[in-house]
């Protein structure tokens, strides 16, 4: 397969070929017309660190299926991404641990599966039980760091937690976060009302990430300091961003985006087990008419409905940064978190590509890969 499009680094059109499952050749088109707003691009696809399920399901669910799980990870790459980390948010020991042997048992069944999951992210149940901190996660299943638990956790999910949310003030949350750097797993700070020496103290221990910085906190807090501010200026501490404009205004997120640097940000989808349905009422959640997912009749938000292509839109939106290091913020910056190699638009590398169009008017729009090969 042939595709001409241009470099989302440098602009240059450039015709790829691909054969194999791989990228066998790069090279600069013959012709070099200047940009024209109907040019496809074309990046690395993305690495989506942080997503609870699609279309009713979640991960977390006793009711989680090998076929579920097989079903929403290869629907990822109609949504443009390559890498993903399932998110399991805080439930009952025995539902997680159903939910992760279930990913498990995918991997092991789909090789499409396998290449595909990163790693597993655990986002609870070790979380602030505050409410606003602890934003849609069940109080009941909210519990202390317990490392004998997440053995059992890991256990079940055959080794691919590689990720874990967690809030730092819980009692043995920094022992916690020790073990978990000293076993391979990265430790995200999350959900969590913590002092800010306990901040510093987490980032000491190994932490490198606050999860959704910005959201699973309260609605009020105090003016500074305060659990945003000060995750903001630990530069040991990258940020990910649900950036699909609800949970973060874009007025925010380009404060927070340039407190934190291009190389520290992260994109994230945090979609929903309601994304993909219909506005209207599912079970204890409420999709509403705007797209908004939130705790049926609260203003909390439960996750998002949009996918990746929304955070990428509206980070060169608030940012005005180049579509290289806004593209990174979703392909190569996760990648590096998580100790992958970083994805790159050279040969040899997997095929896993996004095809979009950018212009004034809309910055980035997924294009069908189909309709541009040759």
């Amino acid at each position: 397969m042939r595709t001409t499009a241009r470099d989302y680094r440098d602009g240059r059109l450039i015709e790829i070929e691909t054969a194999g499952g791989l990228i066998a050749r790069i090279e600069p088109a013959v012709r070099q017309p200047d940009p024209a707003p109907d040019d496809p691009w074309v990046a690395p696809a993305f690495w989506d660190i942080q997503m609870n399920g699609r279309w009713g399901v979640s991960f977390s669910s006793p009711d989680l299926t090998v076929d579920d799980v097989c079903e929403i990870i290869h629907a990822q790459r109609s949504l443009g991404t390559a890498r993903v980390c399932p998110t399991l948010i805080t439930a009952q020991a025995d539902h997680l641990r159903h939910g992760l042997a279930t990913i498990d048992a995918a991997c092991r069944s789909d090789a499409e599966v396998a290449r595909r999951v990163v790693c597993v992210h655990l986002e609870g149940p070790f979380i602030s039980p505050l409410d606003g901190y602890r934003g849609a996660h069940p109080l009941d299943a909210v519990r202390d760091p317990d490392w004998e638990l997440f053995l059992s956790l890991q256990k079940a999910s055959g080794g691919r937690i590689g990720l874990v949310t967690l809030a730092p003030e819980r009692p043995g949350a920094i022992d916690f976060i020790g073990r978990a750097v000293s076993s391979g797993v990265v430790v995200a700070l999350g959900h969590t009302a913590a002092e800010p020496a306990v901040f510093h103290e987490a980032a000491l221990a190994g932490a490198a990430l606050s999860t959704h910085l910005g959201n699973g906190i309260a609605a009020e807090l105090p003016r500074h300091p305060n659990p945003i501010w000060e995750q903001a200026s630990i530069d040991a501490l990258s940020a990910s961003f649900i950036a699909d404009a609800r949970h973060l205004d874009l007025s925010t997120l380009r404060v927070l985006a340039r407190v934190k640097g291009p190389d520290r940000v992260i994109l994230v989808s945090d979609a929903s087990p309601l994304a993909g349905l219909p506005p209207g009422r599912h079970g204890p959640w409420e999709i509403l008419e705007t797209g908004a997912i939130v705790v049926a009749g609260t203003s909390y938000l439960a996750g998002s409905g949009d996918p990746l292509e929304t955070g990428v839109r509206n980070l060169i939106r608030a940012t005005g940064w180049p579509l290289e290091l806004v593209l990174d913020a979703a392909t190569a910056n996760p990648a590096r978190l998580l100790g992958r190699p970083e994805p790159r638009l050279e040969p040899g590398q997997p095929d896993e590509l996004v095809f979009f169009k950018a212009s004034s008017d809309e910055p980035f729009a997924l294009v069908d890969r189909a309709g541009l090969a040759k």
